[in-house]
């Protein structure tokens, strides 16, 4: 009876989720190739004007203030129609831009002033300008703070739409024609990533990881009946692989070879969504951030004066930092930090200590390129990262920018784990393996084609029974 209930629940599983499980391995073929758009930081950069940093008339205490001196958690300068404006975030990631040049808020930019702009900086007519909260490529919440975009259509044959935000004027997003397709058939599919879900995060984030469990539920289930049937058969004697016959056969069959592979690809999948529920995150908290500063941005604003800022010559941006209660600025072009003077390792253990009183630093080194747990196939820390080790129950190591003294992440004992069983099964990003390519890109597609097949095996087999049920 047991078996039985089992077997009705595994056989109900399947006919809602077959059709996810084959889109799935179909769209993670795509993703191989096509990641989703994106903006580097180096491009954005680009974008930028130099800002004219003889016309900054403005203290940064003053933009600070128009932030709120206990809730800025960002400060920086960029240039907006060849004026140097202040860029502040606050704790609720709502962004205040006001200009650095005489006091005054920037006003949200109109979509001609938004194409006057985008147009100095790209040698590329544009033949539309939209106005957009939303659409599929800055659906995320990272470019909350931007919106509106203005969504500009280039004419360059490419089918390029760049992305500039009404309130700084940045262009944070450039999608192609070739991009677009290849994504809606790829990432857009595989993270069930319809602006229409995504936009609500939250309900987008339950709905992905409920849908996931039960695809393992489905799977675990499969994998017992289909052990429990191979035992039954070969205990009665009999020398056939499956006592089924037709297209259950093969799908027992299918599921027997490759039942441990799909579970592994929608287990590994599944804690894509975990976000804190059972491992830990790796970003630090506001209180982490404020403890590495040892002073608040208020502070920072008021250390750094005018004088300070008109040395920078021909900056993109010009960003405000502090460690250990030191306040300082660090200029960016379109290769990275400019003159860069990285910071003193002792300086940064000291800081560390303020913030991670219960442990001690017991080893400090630089990140080098192909880190096992940072240096990954779906993104990377920056050059000459700075790991911190404590001895604290956890283990944790803090990364810290060299330049800026910014924690980049916090990963803790729980975090490597979730290194390996995310991106160690999801996309075999196994150190020196991955890189063998093309030898990592064929036993990748391989194992995918061979969870395509069990997939497809259970499409079938869950039409029938749909066909025949009254």
């Amino acid at each position: 009876m047991a078996a039985r209930t089992l077997a009705f629940l595994h056989r109900w599983l399947g006919i809602v989720l077959c059709l996810f499980f084959a889109m799935w391995f179909l769209t993670g073929m795509v993703m191989i190739y096509v990641p989703f758009p994106s903006v580097p930081n180096t491009e954005r950069l680009r974008y930028l004007d130099p800002i004219d940093a003889s016309t900054i008339d403005v203290d940064p205490s003053q933009a600070v203030f128009a932030c709120g001196e206990e809730e800025a958690r960002q400060l920086r300068i960029i240039s907006l129609e060849t004026r140097p404006i202040y860029v502040c975030t606050d704790s609720n990631n709502a962004l205040h831009a006001t200009y650095a040049d005489t006091p005054g808020a920037v006003p949200t930019l109109s979509a001609e002033r938004a194409k006057i702009h985008a147009e100095s900086r790209v040698d590329v007519p544009f033949y539309a300008v939209e106005r957009v909260h939303y659409d599929q490529w800055v659906v995320h919440q990272k470019f909350d703070p931007y919106r509106p975009f203005y969504r500009l259509e280039l004419v360059d044959g490419q089918g390029t739409h760049l992305y500039v935000s009404s309130h700084t004027g940045e262009i944070l997003q450039r999608t192609t024609a070739h991009a677009r397709f290849w994504n809606y058939l790829g990432a857009v599919a595989h993270w069930i990533y319809p602006t229409v879900l995504r936009k609500h995060w939250a309900w987008w984030d339950k709905t992905v990881w409920w849908l996931s469990l039960f695809g393992i539920v489905a799977i675990l289930l499969g994998i017992y009946l289909g052990v429990l049937r191979l035992i039954k058969v070969r205990r009665s004697g009999q020398k056939l692989f499956s006592p089924f016959t037709g297209w259950i056969r093969w799908h027992h069959i299918a599921g027997l070879v490759s039942g441990l592979l799909v579970l592994s690809w929608i287990f590994s999948g599944w804690l894509s969504m975990d976000h804190g529920r059972l491992f830990s995150t790796p970003n630090p908290s506001d209180e982490q951030i404020q403890g590495m500063r040892g002073i608040s941005l208020g502070v920072v604003g008021m250390r750094i004066n005018v004088e300070d800022l008109r040395h920078y010559n021909n900056a993109h941006e010009i960003t405000f930092h502090a460690v250990g209660g030191e306040a300082f600025t660090l200029s960016h072009n379109t290769q990275g930090v400019v003159d860069p003077q990285p910071l003193r390792p002792e300086d940064i253990a000291l800081a560390i200590d303020a913030v991670w009183h219960e442990a001690d630093v017991v080893k400090l080194s630089v990140i080098q390129s192909g880190d096992t747990y940072t240096d990954l196939r779906e993104g990377r820390l920056p050059e000459g990262t700075i790991r911190v080790e404590l001895n604290d129950r956890a283990s944790t190591w803090v990364h810290v920018d060299r330049h800026s003294g910014d924690i980049l992440s916090v990963m803790d004992r729980s975090r490597r784990i979730y290194r390996w069983l995310f991106n160690g099964l999801h996309s075999l990003d196994v150190p020196r393996f991955v890189e063998l390519r093309p030898l990592w890109d064929i036993v990748l597609l391989l194992l995918l084609v061979i969870g395509l097949i069990g997939s497809l095996t259970g499409i079938i087999v869950a039409f029938r029974r749909l066909l025949k049920s009254p």
